[in-house]
């Protein structure tokens, strides 16, 4: 118990520094500010352990959940990151915009595959634990090979227009 909860402090106050650097913005800042305030007081404070069980459900739950109310509000989360890539020119033209929605849809099927992995988890507590980080860590790599493939193609294409 000692471990856990300063593992959710420490990832707690890492998500502060990664908004004070940047390195986190927009709806998965705010997931991420939402779901640690909730891990420090339900898991940390109160010692909730049906939330200690179903962690890992919830987490990947509460992004699924915020790139999908992204995409609804009309302000695809991974727009924020690509802005950093792209000149301002293009931030309003709609290959830009469709990418972003592109990026942040693949994003969210991630997030829920490893949602639903977590459930199954739970539901197979005699399948060894390696197993499934395995299988988490691969869906995020295909998250990031996906991206950085689609990104740079979205690149090219647009080089090659402006020439």
């Amino acid at each position: 118990m000692f471990r856990l909860r300063a593992g959710i402090i420490v990832a707690a106050i890492l998500v502060v520094v990664m908004a004070v650097t940047k390195l986190h913005r927009g709806a998965i800042l705010w997931a991420g500010y939402i779901f640690f305030a909730f891990a420090l007081i339900s898991v940390v404070w109160l010692e909730n352990m049906w939330v200690i069980r179903h962690l890992g459900v919830l987490a990947t739950g509460t992004l699924f959940v915020s790139a999908q109310l992204s995409i609804l509000v009309g302000r695809p989360f991974t727009e924020d990151y690509a802005r950093e890539h792209v000149p301002e020119e293009l931030w309003n033209s709609p290959s830009f915009i469709k990418g972003c929605y592109t990026t942040t849809a693949a994003w969210a099927i991630v997030f829920f595959v490893n949602c639903m992995l977590n459930v199954v988890k739970l539901s197979c507590p005699e399948t060894p634990e390696l197993i499934f980080t395995l299988s988490e860590y691969s869906v995020l790599l295909i998250g990031i090979i996906f991206t950085n493939i689609y990104s740079g193609i979205a690149g090219k294409r647009r080089r090659e227009v402006q020439e």
